[in-house]
């Protein structure tokens, strides 16, 4: 009987949950709620599953999402994720038309970029995702013996509980992300289904969520959500503090947040699994050499409609660009923060594929550093505009994984 690729009903969510945290090693219990909370967030006619003779074999889902982009704009992205293909069933080409399916559905809904986390970093390039934003697992061991912020003005703490956090947080985040390029642009549903969600694999053995936000007068100026794993080691505290998001709309306020969590009493050591790479933490701390960071993959973007999404995105500095991937050459004349791509005959002055403007999009690596990894040909004038045209003065971040 031959394989079976197409969308899934609803009765079949189950089927899909089962499947996809078996490949992941997990168990349903982990993640009660899944059918209801799955169809709240994603549209089942952007749900694929593979079957072999009735049972299914692997999975994919898009999620439509936000992102900001460089200038403090937004565009709507195809989400790609639950991509998984059962051991018995790799190495034949299921998870090619798995992507395939989710892509020509995002090119018929009219997204002009899509997006994901790679649990398998390698998998992805040969779609063209190229990786636009990285992120840092920071771990600090004793941080109360670290001094933060030393003769700097702090703002006013205030712990809140669950019912607060769910009023106050959202805006918070909106206005801490307003200028981030890769923060996604939270709905009232990804809030209450994602980042208010406690379950077991939520929250992987630790304490439930704890919220504080930073007060400086009438206006709340940042936050942090936090987990505990308690601790003792011969006799003497040796408990964590997981930190689960820390957003500030300004350095005070960050540093302030920083402060709080670096000196919960009986928590002397503290995690970040995915911390911006530009954060303020090395720079405020009395000894950095002992907060312990290991840069990794985060989004990963594949550019489908090369205009559209060049056109979206804002520009720091003018100038003017032409562009050849896969055949195609485009001209990108940026001026007064503004871009505008149209499709040339001009001779280009870079030459990249997909993948590559992907990694460029979002302004996290320079077009010369690209070049010296022999992913962009181009000549060193066309290479420092590039730099000028693409850059960021925010790192780009998604501050979670979807």
């Amino acid at each position: 009987m031959a394989l079976e690729i197409r969308t899934i009903t609803a009765g079949e969510v189950a089927a899909f949950r089962d499947g996809m945290l078996q490949t992941f090693g997990l168990a349903p219990e982990v993640d009660p709620g899944f059918a209801e909370r799955f169809i709240e967030l994603i549209d089942l006619s952007q749900a694929w599953a593979a079957f072999d003779a009735g049972t299914l074999v692997a999975t994919a889902a898009t999620f439509a999402l936000e992102i900001g982009l460089p200038g403090g704009a937004s565009l709507p992205i195809a989400g790609l994720t639950a991509v998984t293909v059962r051991p018995t069933h790799r190495r034949r080409g299921i998870l090619r038309q798995l992507v395939q399916r989710h892509l020509d559905d995002a090119r018929a809904r009219g997204y002009a970029v899509s997006g994901l986390w790679a649990s398998e970093a390698g998998i992805y390039g040969r779609f063209g995702y190229g990786l636009a934003a990285l992120a840092d697992a920071i771990e600090i061991e004793h941080a109360h013996d670290l001094t933060v912020a030393a003769g700097r003005e702090l703002d006013v703490l205030e712990p809140i509980d669950e019912a607060r956090a769910r009023e106050l947080l959202p805006a918070i985040y909106e206005r801490a992300t307003a200028g981030r390029p890769g923060a996604l642009r939270r709905t009232d549903v990804w809030w209450r289904e994602r980042r208010f969600l406690e379950t077991p694999w939520a929250r992987g053995g630790a304490s439930p969520r704890r919220h504080v936000v930073a007060r400086r007068g009438d206006e709340l100026v940042g936050y942090l959500v936090y987990r505990q794993r308690p601790g003792f080691t011969r006799g003497l505290p040796s408990g964590t503090v997981d930190i689960v998001e820390l957003l500030a709309v300004d350095p005070r306020a960050e540093a302030t947040l920083w402060h709080f969590a670096l000196h919960v009493d009986l928590f002397p050591n503290v995690t970040w699994a995915n911390a911006p790479v530009d954060d303020s933490l090395t720079w405020i701390v009395s000894d950095p050499r002992r907060i312990r960071r290991r840069r990794t993959d985060a989004l990963f973007l594949r550019i489908d409609d090369v205009p559209a999404a060049l056109s979206a995105r804002g520009y720091d500095h003018d100038g003017v660009l032409v562009l050849a991937l896969d055949g195609q050459s485009w001209e990108l004349a940026a001026e007064r923060g503004r871009g505008r791509c149209v499709p040339t005959t001009r001779a280009p002055d870079l030459r990249l594929d997909r993948r590559t403007l992907g990694a460029l999009y979002l302004g996290g690596t320079p077009a010369s550093q690209l070049a010296r990894a022999g992913l962009v040909e181009g000549t060193a004038r066309a290479l420092a505009t590039a730099d000028r045209l693409f850059a960021s003065p925010l790192a780009p971040w998604c501050p979670e994984v979807f």
